[in-house]
């Protein structure tokens, strides 16, 4: 049968020929029949052109899909060449109208067939085949020279367009109103030991897991354009030797060998290459835990976790049915491991890193296997804390002249530059807000009060001050005199707004962001504890005053925003920093200022119910998923239990059913997009954002809401350990992205040099290179601003 044939384009070659073999029948566009290996089988899939382009499991009461739509699980993108040429590239997807495809008669096998030309004869066949039994996919690919001279596969992917969208229901676990849930990936992407698996937000199964087999290894992966833009989407790679190339050329820290692959000509030994995995169906954590070890993968279980301070040591267990033939240390002089024993299947090892930064060991076992394990080495605690706010207070604009006069803003750690709002290149004008005000700008005084109300230092006291003299009252925030007192300026910047002709919410009254007031809140509570308790600290104004503040700040973050534009309510959506208006309403008690304490008590008991007795969406943010809510929902449900009203009781209007319920339910979620099996300091308990760890891991969240985890497993958990394992992990996680250090290091891992000895990066990016959400470049690390 001859048909006209597609053309694949590739950076050298246009117009690669692709034959087919005639033996294998020839399947349309309109083969989308549900197949399954026996009427016993957990996979529903229908298959078009050789490939799944539906997947769910049998009997699945939700009817969750796995393959987003539009799109095929089955596809390959390769490189190679012959001899010292360009790369040639071949992407099967867009192939799907003219391959050979064969299944068997009893619907357990299909087969996908290409033969790749160079023009002028055949170069590779590649086969891809699908093995459809009770429990599980096999998915084999088998590589082939058809030449007479040797071939250097370069890249090897595999795409995984798995859905984002949860299936046919909604309205469980966190969802409202029938929002279909998420489907977030987790990966662990390092050599034999890989791993991914799919899971709803409703945490209910099935889960959906993908592991390599046989000698089969990961060593790589991008997310080359979105899934909905016609991109390949998030890729895992065998063999990477040329996509690692380009990354290198782009500056990549990526930390895994690239690898590739030579089949030696036809007829040879060696002419050929098969490679392996399986799609398994799993019920819960444990059972992807499980899968791992019954296909002879490692089970990681890291205590307390694996950013870990150089006063401390990390205890971890490696759970496998392999022998673990080493523990190798990255840097062997540095690092101290010692072999704990085996307890059946696990094996336990105690480890010390005196070198600050990133440090792998590499597990090798079985058959000449290895994983990478990556831990990160940072100063003791204390000492991060205490060089993150003197860097702070360092980083302040002093200039009468400028409207930003006292700022406490960012350093560009890899200029060695403190940036203002006339000088924030390379942060695009869209973002300027991250300079002054928002998130980003805010945090930072927050975090400065609060560790000087455990850790006074004059000079730092006298920072805040100075910026709450200067910028804040008056300039960022109105004054107790002036309309809508109390009320916070958002984006562009306060002067921008203040000096607007606009006079409504547009401008003049751009005081409506709720998430910033939650930051003043904790300023001004930090500062009243600060002087409170150490009254042998200057400061601009008497405790009182502070708390004063703390308080109008409080009142106006619960009625100025909504009362100003009506499509703002601070009741529905968790705000970060929004849990110390607990400890304001018992500081306001404990000072007599019940009147204010009471008024905040009435707000944060309607937030509360409207949580627990309602059913929010627990990802709801500025954005359709986030994880921004998970410190606050800990609050509203630790506070309902406490204050639940017993059977037959109405005295709170929180029953108790309620708020156990809700308690489950948000630490449910909370853990959903989070790091919990994946071993790598840089998704072990850090939060997942809708890139499911592709980008911007190591955010604020991973703190906020490992605490949410720890005080989950301390009072509420029926089953502590893994909570207390997975709360401790959370905490430590994102000290990695501080930049600190000894002259011996240079100051700093990330960005090296005394004047950044102290900065820190918003978030850390794991992809090989890209850009950040703030519009830096970035090559797999920390970023050089903070957010």
């Amino acid at each position: 049968m001859k048909k006209n044939f597609p053309y694949c384009f590739s950076c050298g070659w246009a117009g690669l020929l692709l034959f087919f073999a005639s033996t294998a029948v020839l399947f349309s566009q309109a083969t989308n029949q549900p197949t399954a290996s026996h009427a016993s089988s957990q996979f529903q899939i229908k298959l078009d052109a050789g490939a799944i382009v539906s997947l769910r499991q049998m009997h699945d009461h939700n009817g969750t899909e796995f393959v987003a739509q539009g799109r095929r699980l089955g596809d390959a993108f390769i490189k190679y060449r012959q001899g010292k040429g360009d790369w040639q590239s071949v992407n099967t997807a867009t192939l799907a109208d003219a391959g050979t495809f064969s299944s068997s008669t009893d619907g357990t096998e299909h087969n996908a067939t290409y033969q790749i030309t160079n023009g002028q004869s055949a170069t590779l066949i590649l086969q891809m085949r699908f093995n459809i039994q009770e429990r599980a996919i096999l998915w084999t690919l088998n590589l082939k020279n058809a030449s007479d001279q040797p071939v250097e596969i370069g890249d090897l992917a595999v795409p995984l367009p798995v859905s984002r969208g949860g299936g046919q229901r909604g309205g469980a676990g966190g969802q409202r109103g029938g929002r279909s849930p998420v489907i977030l990936k987790h990966s662990f992407i390092s050599g034999h030991g890989s791993f991914l698996f799919w899971m709803r937000s409703d945490s209910a199964a099935p889960f959906l897991t993908l592991i390599p087999t046989k000698n089969t290894k990961l060593e790589y992966w991008d997310n080359q354009g979105g899934f909905d833009g016609g991109g390949r989407g998030y890729s895992v790679y065998i063999h990477s030797a040329a996509a690692g190339t380009t990354a290198k050329e782009r500056g990549t820290n990526w930390r895994q060998p690239n690898t590739s692959l030579t089949l030696a000509p036809k007829g040879q030994h060696g002419d050929a290459e098969s490679y392996a995995f399986k799609f398994c169906f799993v019920d819960d954590y444990d059972g992807v835990r499980q899968v791992l070890v019954d296909e002879g993968k490692i089970d990681v279980q890291v205590v307390p976790g694996m950013t870990v301070p150089a006063n401390l040591f990390a205890e971890f267990s490696l759970r496998t049915k392999q022998k673990i033939k080493s523990v190798e240390a990255e840097f062997p002089k540095k690092t101290k491991i010692e072999s704990l024993g085996a307890k059946g299947d696990a094996h336990l090892f105690k480890v010390h890193f005196s070198k600050l930064g990133e440090n792998r060991l590499t597990v090798h076992y079985g058959k000449n296997q290895q994983m990478f394990l990556e831990f990160f080495s940072t100063e003791p605690l204390e000492t991060l804390i205490k060089k993150r706010g003197a860097f702070l207070a360092r980083s302040q604009h002093r200039d009468p002249s400028k409207w930003y006069n006292g700022l406490i803003t960012d350093w560009n750690m890899d200029a060695q530059k403190l940036i203002s709002p006339d000088d924030y290149a390379p942060i695009p004008r869209a973002r300027v807000y991250a300079v002054t005000c928002d998130d980003p700008g805010l945090g930072k005084p927050a975090f400065l009060a609060a560790k000087n109300a455990e850790y006074p230092v004059q000079s730092e006291v006298e920072a805040l001050d100075y910026y709450i003299e200067h910028f804040v009252w008056g300039g960022l925030q109105r004054t107790a005199e002036e309309k809508y007192a109390y009320g916070i300026y958002g984006i562009p910047n306060w002067k921008t707004n203040r000096d607007s002709s606009d006079p409504g919410r547009n401008g003049q009254l751009h005081i409506w962001r709720e998430y910033d007031y939650p930051h003043i809140i904790q300023m001004y509570l930090g500062m009243y504890r600060l002087a409170k308790n150490y009254p042998e600290i200057k400061t601009t104004m008497a405790a009182k005053e502070y708390l004063q503040r703390a308080y109008g700040t409080a009142n106006a973050f619960f009625t100025i925003p909504h009362e100003v534009w009506n499509g703002w309510s601070p009741w529905g959506t968790g705000f970060y920093n929004e849990v110390v208006i607990v400890d304001l309403i018992a500081e306001l008690q404990a000072s007599n200022m019940n009147d204010e304490a009471g008024t905040l008590r009435k707000f944060w008991e309607r937030k509360v119910k409207n949580f627990v007795n309602d059913e929010q969406d627990l990802f709801r943010s500025e954005y359709a998923f986030d994880s921004t809510g998970f410190e606050s929902t800990h609050a509203f449900a630790k506070y309902a239990l406490q204050h639940a009203d017993q059977p037959g009781e109405t005295n709170s209007g929180i029953p108790l059913a309620n708020a156990q319920r809700f308690m489950e339910t948000q630490i449910t979620a909370n853990i959903f997009c989070r790091g919990w099996l994946e071993p790598a300091y840089y998704y072990l308990g850090s939060d997942y954002r809708g890139g499911a760890g592709n980008a911007y891991v190591l955010t604020y969240m991973s703190q906020m809401g490992g605490w949410s985890v720890l005080d989950y497993s301390l009072n509420f958990a029926t089953n502590p350990a893994p909570y207390l394992r997975l709360g401790y992990a959370s905490y430590l996680s994102a000290w990695a992205l501080m930049n600190t250090g000894t002259s011996e290091s240079n100051y700093g891992y990330w960005y090296p040099g005394q004047l950044n000895d102290g900065g820190a990066g918003g978030g850390f990016e794991p992809a090989p290179y890209g850009q950040t959400w703030l519009g830096q470049p970035h090559h797999r690390g920390s970023w050089y601003f903070s957010s």
